[in-house]
């Protein structure tokens, strides 16, 4: 008998007799390619996956609210979900955008309904997602550790990126605000990033789109960064980190 290896993007042959109903081939290589299921053998994720049910969501529309949850995992295989939350003078504040191959965990059965920020979520774009039910998922994490180790990794990144935003939030200008945003995005080597569309950039920065276009231009006069049809350039980070004051 073969052993069944780790999760990859080719579909198993006998795939019709697990796949949940609607479930597509680019739905499977995404779900495959999801830092939750990395190194795991593929019949980890055949059996996560077969105990989901697909959503489907169209522009705009609530994916979940503080009253409204499902006690289930969401693993985002298309779009984005726009998480925020409402503060007390009933305004949006924006919290962070989570996109393909993320999971959103559900929320813990001893959590205040008066927590600090509950969340809101809400589709952006053509969203596909897949709902894996609490009960099922955590009975995995206790059967299989490297998927519970995929977890931890994962809370942690959703940490630190919390961290970063916070700091975003601290920021006063709108200059500051891009270019502490453009390093969060590009870490590393990466020199190139792509803002459109522009509009929800604008939101996960928390400015008008109009003042993100003036920083823009600015950061281009300081001969920070190139831009051209919605493609950043980084052409000093240093100086996008010092202005960053990072």
């Amino acid at each position: 008998m073969q052993n069944p290896g780790t999760c990859t993007g080719r579909l198993p042959d006998d795939s019709k007799h697990w796949l949940p109903p609607g479930l597509q081939l680019g739905d499977w290589r995404q779900a495959a390619a999801a830092p939750i299921f990395a190194g795991l053998p593929s019949d980890v994720m055949m059996e996560a996956l077969k105990s989901g049910r697909l959503r489907c969501f169209g522009n705009g529309q609530q994916v979940f609210s503080p009253d409204c949850r499902p006690p289930a995992f969401l693993l985002v295989l298309q779009g984005r979900i726009r998480l925020f939350y409402l503060d007390r003078d009933g305004e949006e504040r924006a919290m962070r955008f989570v996109g393909p191959g993320d999971l959103l965990c559900p929320p813990l059965e001893a959590e205040p309904n008066d927590a600090l920020h509950p969340a809101f979520g809400e589709s952006v774009g053509s969203l596909r997602l897949l709902m894996l039910p609490a009960a099922c998922f955590l009975q995995l994490l206790r059967e299989h550790f490297p998927l519970a180790r995929n977890l931890i990794a994962q809370l942690a990144t959703s940490l630190e990126r919390a961290g970063q935003q916070a700091c975003l939030c601290q920021a006063r200008s709108a200059p500051v605000l891009v270019a502490r945003y453009l390093l969060e995005r590009l870490p590393g080597h990466e020199d190139s990033i792509n803002l459109r569309p522009i509009r929800m950039t604008a939101q996960e920065v928390g400015i008008a789109r109009e003042t993100l276009s003036r920083a823009i231009t600015g950061l281009c006069k300081r001969q920070l960064i190139d831009y051209c049809r919605g493609k950043v350039l980084v052409l000093d980070r240093p100086g996008l980190r010092e202005l960053a004051n990072l």
